[in-house]
Order: C-alpha cells, then sequence, then structure tokens
C-alpha cells in the first residue's frame, strides 16, 4: 500500500493565504501610521512635485483616478525633505514590531517600482503582461489590499507588485496608458537599460516611474 501523500495543492493553498494575511496587515499597520504621521506642509510640497512630473493639475489630484494615483506614488516613492521615503521611516520605526515575515515583505516593497507593462490578456483576478523593459511574460494577480481596477482595454498600463508567496501580487493601483508614440517608448526603454548597467535601474525607477502617469488615460479607469 503506497504511503499517504502530502497534497501539495492545499500546502500551497495555505501558504499563499498566510503570505497574503502578512502582506493586508503589513499595508493596512502602513497606512495607519501614515495618517498619523503625515505631516501637510510635506503633503502640500509632494502634490507640487507630482503636479509638475506629471502634469496632473492640483485640483485634479482630489479627484479619482488622480487621488490613488498621487497617494500610492506618496507612500512609497516621494522623498521628503529629509532625503528618505515614508515607508523606509515606517519600516526603521516599528521594526521591532514587525515578524520575520512582515520584513521579508517589506524589503519586496523597498525595492518595488511603478513599470510599465503590455497587456497580453484577461483572466480572473489577473493581468497577464509582457514587461516594456525585457519582454517578459508574467502574470500578475490582485494583492490583498490592493485598490486596483482590472476594468479597463487600454493596452498599456503601469503596476506596481511584489512577489507574495507563489503569486505576484499588485499592490497599487493599476493605471491604464495611452499609447505611446514608437520613439518615446524606444527612448524610455534605452533609457532603463541604461541605468541597469550603472547599477542605478531600481533608483530611477522609483525617482522616476511617475512621469509615465502624464500618459494615463484616465477615462479608462
Amino acid at each position: 500500500m503506497a504511503p499517504n501523500l502530502p497534497d501539495f495543492k492545499e500546502y500551497r493553498k495555505r501558504k499563499q493565504q498566510k503570505a497574503d494575511s502578512d502582506l493586508r496587515n503589513l499595508l493596512q499597520s502602513y497606512h495607519k501610521w501614515l495618517a498619523v504621521n503625515t505631516n501637510l506642509r510635506e503633503k502640500v510640497r509632494a502634490k507640487h512635485l507630482f503636479s509638475q512630473k506629471t502634469g496632473c493639475l492640483m485640483l485634479e489630484l482630489e479627484e479619482v483616478p488622480w487621488k490613488l494615483y498621487f497617494e500610492d506614488w506618496f507612500a512609497f516613492d516621494y522623498i521628503t525633505i529629509i532625503g528618505t521615503r515614508l515607508f523606509d521611516m515606517f519600516v526603521k520605526e516599528k521594526a521591532e514590531q514587525l515578524s520575520p515575515a512582515e520584513k521579508q515583505l517589506s524589503g519586496l516593497i523597498l525595492t518595488a517600482a511603478l513599470e510599465p507593462y503590455q497587456l497580453i490578456e484577461k483572466e480572473e483576478g489577473a493581468l497577464v503582461a509582457k514587461s516594456w523593459l525585457k519582454k517578459e511574460k508574467i502574470e500578475l494577480t490582485m494583492g490583498p489590499a490592493a485598490s486596483a481596477s482590472l476594468h479597463f482595454s487600454a493596452s498599456h498600463f503601469l503596476a506596481r507588485f511584489i512577489r507574495c508567496g507563489f503569486e505576484n501580487r499588485i499592490i497599487s493601483p493599476v493605471i491604464p496608458l495611452r499609447l505611446l508614440h514608437k520613439d518615446q517608448a524606444e527612448n524610455w526603454r534605452k533609457t532603463v537599460q541604461g541605468k541597469e548597467e550603472e547599477h542605478q535601474r531600481l533608483r530611477f525607477l522609483k525617482e522616476n516611474g511617475v512621469r509615465l502617469i502624464a500618459y494615463a488615460d484616465d477615462k479608462e479607469y
């Protein structure tokens, strides 16, 4: 009689549920911290910078979807007056309170940036896409605390994701993009590839990925 074999499907399911729970708790804790620790002067400064980088009018930042786009950039990419990002500050302040799993997820979030993708197809709760920079095919799925909508028909989009458990979980709004001119897309790709050779790719994307929001198709939201 064959020995009982482990149920890998059930094991994978449990591991994914645990990873999603850790990510949900981490992001909820961060956003609570952010609400208490956000300086009004800092946020006004951030809105002016976001407006300059994207061409979005200040008044539009109080309206959906621009409010969601700004809040995500402010939470994860904006560099404060003292030269640090808010999520970095949160992780350092709460380091002793975070679980090992949350610390690991924090490290992944710190290195996640808004990146452009070409949509290949939609599946239930997922986007199958091709990296605009490396042409790698990837499946992106909804994170447990994502405010993203997958109801769009644009051929390109911006998203921020991390590897959570066995899934590539989206942790940002999904931003539909108007199709860029071929020369614009190629110039962007070459710039990023050049930064990668200089080992500056992540820094460049964290600081400049937001500029692609200038091509956001807000009618698609």
